[in-house]
């Protein structure tokens, strides 16, 4: 009888040993042994390779059999082919979890690969081994030093990402890396033969160290259950989804990649106003919202102040955020008043949006007196500054100096504000452009505030953590 998954799945992604199958003898270095020993991996490696005697210093062995110790996690860099001799051989080890990374099986369509695919799966449910994959890239966990790809930072964070696809779940590690977000647990787990992910949903939501859940999922072995946790999931912490091949070709595209059955379009929409889930498209919209749920404080409401140079840049960003499902309601007269005192000059628009004076020096000074202006106004929620730096400068070393003291005036400036606020960075196709808001970018994600690429990216996360925030009400 297998264990609760919940309980059972801490130890996956914290093995005290790790036996490799198949384990690279020609690049070591950049195969599993090397990677685990280099990401820091403190448990015991044990390397099998029959051809050679030691892979960068450890000893090989030529069978899991051969091994004296105890071995806890076993990752099958083998032919698929050999998988249910080596599965066997697992069960015989008394080896609790195998990570199948080889393809080959039922995503191939054929029938050879489907009956290979239920051949390892059989033998893993008869010998009590919990199976992941197979056609997967495995865990990624800074806390135990588990990794599939050498690059990835060992800095530990507090987001977990289920994914189904390995390509997608190194993007995001890569897209939040850029943007100061780390993670506490990632795994690829493939075709899922065994456990898929609502095992790893269910597991995650219990995890203490995990604040925010994140997944890619192509199909769902068990809608019901997938739904129930969702649900519990929403209710302890936030639940990000990218639900892909809801198109007739993206279906087929999903079946061809992990054989999975995707579902119909209507009835993932039914489940995301049903479960409070928060819908994504990319992983790029999965940082953003990752990104605003980690450092945008929760709004009271959804209308939005909007700050910064350039009359026409903020008429289009009024349009944008409307149409989002924001509002951006007028300043109060109170509020207009006081900011009048702080940009005099003829054409600085104080209604909202507000304009600082011309020149980043001109924000610079707004920040420090005009944004507890527009935090005490009563009419708005939420502040969202766009920062034109492919407009007002960035081309020379100079205007690169003033965009940096105007980024740390705002840092300083938000630490005392009580409305929540974003940023948009325009960067231009400028060299020098990109590399100063490269520069702001880092300053301001090391303060916390959540940064963005452009007024539609900070609206989308704004509407759609809004309405997260109202379904949590009502659900209370």
């Amino acid at each position: 009888m297998r264990a609760k998954t919940d309980q059972s799945l801490e130890r996956m992604f914290h093995p005290a040993s790790i036996a490799i199958i198949g384990a690279s003898a020609d690049a070591p270095e950049t195969g599993w042994v090397g990677r685990l020993l280099n990401f820091g991996y403190k448990g015991n490696i044990f390397p099998v390779n029959p051809k050679v005697n030691s892979i960068l210093g450890l000893k090989t062995y030529s069978s899991i059999g051969e091994i004296s110790y105890p071995v806890e996690y076993a990752i099958l860099n083998i032919p698929a082919r050999f998988t249910p001799y080596v599965m066997r051989d697992c069960v015989a080890k008394g080896v609790k979890f195998v990570h199948c990374y080889a393809a080959g099986f039922s995503e191939t369509g054929t029938e050879a690969g489907k009956q290979l695919e239920a051949e390892i799966t059989k033998i893993a449910k008869q010998g009590g081994i919990r199976l992941l994959g197979p056609n997967c890239m495995g865990i990624y966990s800074p806390r135990s030093g588990m990794t599939f790809d050498e690059d990835f930072p060992k800095e530990k964070g507090g987001v977990a990402f289920i994914s189904q696809s390995g390509a997608e779940a190194s993007r995001l590690v890569f897209l939040c890396q850029d943007v100061d977000l780390y993670f506490n647990k990632v795994v690829s787990y493939g075709n899922a033969a065994d456990l898929d992910a609502t095992d790893f949903l269910e597991y995650v939501t219990q995890d203490a160290g995990t604040k925010i859940v994140a997944i890619y999922v192509e199909g769902v072995n068990n809608g019901p259950r997938f739904f129930t946790a969702a649900g519990k999931c929403v209710e302890k912490k936030p639940l990000v989804i990218v639900k892909a091949g809801l198109t007739e070709n993206g279906a087929g595209a999903a079946i061809s990649h992990t054989a999975s059955m995707t579902g119909v379009k209507t009835v993932w929409d039914a489940f995301f106003k049903q479960t409070g889930a928060i819908p994504a498209q990319t992983m790029d919209e999965v940082a953003d919202i990752v990104q605003g749920l980690m450092r945008v404080k929760k709004p009271r409401g959804r209308r939005v102040a909007i700050i910064g140079r350039g009359g026409g840049i903020g008429v289009v960003a009024t349009d944008i955020c409307e149409r989002a499902g924001l509002q951006v309601p007028p300043f109060s007269a109170e509020t207009r008043r006081r900011l009048l005192q702080v940009i005099p000059e003829a054409g600085a628009g104080v209604r909202n949006p507000v304009e600082p004076k011309i020149g980043m020096e001109g924000a610079t000074e707004f920040y420090l007196k005009g944004l507890p202006i527009v935090d005490a106004d009563s009419e708005t929620d939420i502040i969202l500054i766009h920062m034109a730096i492919d407009v007002y400068g960035g081309h020379t070393p100079e205007l690169t100096q003033n965009i940096t003291e105007s980024t740390y005036a705002l840092c300083a400036a938000v630490d005392s504000l009580n409305k929540p606020i974003v940023v948009a960075l325009f960067t231009g196709g400028h060299s020098d452009t990109i590399e100063a808001v490269r520069a702001a970018r880092k300053i301001l994600t090391a303060a916390g505030i959540a940064v963005y690429s452009g007024v539609e990216a900070a609206s989308r996360v704004l509407s759609k953590i809004c309405h997260y925030y109202r379904f949590l009400e009502k659900v209370d």
